[in-house]
């Protein structure tokens, strides 16, 4: 009995000096990795001897690990590109207080010093970056799991505050990145205010006049009625198809073409052109006899193009399609007689002097008399509509 007690106890005296010894080997360990993260601005560099030694199912203490190929003769461009960010993470983990920062260590293994780890890991790419947490201590995870969890670089990028943020989930304590100071910017931004000042004697003359801003304003205007917009955003095809082949305008007014909004815009255009030259070009004409040829060229436009407007209308509504065609064909055939009527009024009350600024509201008035009278002309829209 007394040689049984005697052999336990040398059993469990042996025990506790492998434990002890262990402990001493996992102090010695974590002392090396505080020794070499200080070395080298909070990164612990690895092989493979030391990547089993701060991955053992012993640790108290957590990593984030990144594993690259920066070797000039891999070619990584992502490991590249991530490597700096992760630098500069770890370089803000640094100076944290000692309590918080000898608790988490970030570290790198590269190809080139451990094949083997990367085989048996099945790792096929990289940049990759897992983060190990403590298999025991205070930090244990509640759920008792202590497997390596990946960073997803296409979630949250390469961007340095985005790893940051995402690593604070499981660090100590938050890690204290900061982003640069970005002085490209700055120095974009100042050289930019420099150019605006020198050169503002220059563009003063160009901000204040008005004929740029109505310029500006027209094509704004044109932009945004035709339906750019509406086509950007939707992702329209330039043309489409129907049962009679190859369509560059879209049925019903929900739907628009890139070709059809080219050709819109051009008309609204040709239209404000028309109208711009009918308010500020022809009061400026000194002859009479070419004021009002330019009145009356102008007006055959602004009927013309109001035609091809209504026409187009009818396709995209083909429910409205006859009554449509009927009425911009009596536009065309009915031009003479108006434009007859408009050009006469402004001859006989501008037979001995060019048209000025204040004869605008007079014109106004003639057109909508010129209105009143196709209103009530004897022809009818409705006549194709009947045959």
């Amino acid at each position: 009995m007394l040689g049984f007690a005697g052999i336990l106890a040398i059993a469990c005296t042996a025990l506790q000096a492998l434990a002890a010894s262990s402990k001493v080997s996992q102090d010695a360990v974590h002392e090396q990795l505080i020794d070499l993260a200080a070395r080298n601005a909070g990164i612990v560099p690895l092989d493979a001897d030391l990547f089993e030694k701060i991955t053992s199912k012993n640790r108290e203490w957590s990593v984030s690990l990144q594993f690259t190929a920066l070797s000039p003769t891999m070619k990584c461009v992502p490991c590249r590109e991530f490597a700096p960010n992760f630098a500069a993470v770890a370089k803000s983990w640094s100076t944290v207080a000692s309590e918080h920062r000898d608790q988490h260590f970030f570290a790198t293994l590269d190809f080139a010093d451990a094949v083997e780890v990367f085989r048996r890991l099945q790792l096929v790419s990289a940049p990759v970056l897992y983060y190990y947490p403590p298999s025991k201590g205070s930090r244990r995870p509640g759920n008792g799991k202590i497997d390596p969890q990946p960073y997803e670089f296409a979630g949250f990028g390469f961007e340095a505050e985005a790893l940051a943020d995402e690593l604070s989930r499981f660090t100590p304590t938050k890690v204290p990145y900061k982003p640069p100071f970005n002085w490209g910017l700055v120095t974009t931004g100042v050289s930019g205010l420099a150019a605006f000042l020198l050169s503002l004697k220059y563009l003063l003359p160009i901000l204040a006049s008005r004929w740029v801003w109505a310029g500006l304003i027209t094509v704004a205007s044109v932009i945004f009625t035709a339906g750019i917009m509406f086509v950007r955003i939707r992702s329209a095809p330039w043309v489409g198809g129907n049962k009679k082949g190859t369509s560059w305008i879209a049925g019903g007014y929900q739907n628009q073409y890139g070709m059809e909004v080219q050709v819109i815009g051009g008309v609204y255009g040709t239209l404000a052109f028309a109208y711009c030259a009918l308010i500020f070009l022809v009061p400026r004409i000194n002859s009479p006899f070419k004021q009002r040829l330019a009145v009356y060229i102008w007006c055959t436009v602004i009927l013309l193009l109001f035609s091809v407007l209504l026409s187009l209308f009818g396709v995209k509504n083909q429910g409205e399609h006859t009554r449509f065609t009927g009425l911009s064909l009596y536009l065309y055939s009915c031009q003479p007689i108006h434009l007859g009527y408009f050009y006469n009024r402004l001859s006989n009350t501008f037979s001995r002097r060019p048209l000025v600024s204040g004869d605008i509201r007079h014109v106004a008035r003639i057109a909508i008399q010129s209105l009143s009278l196709y209103k009530s002309s004897n022809l009818t829209v409705g006549t194709d509509e009947q045959e």
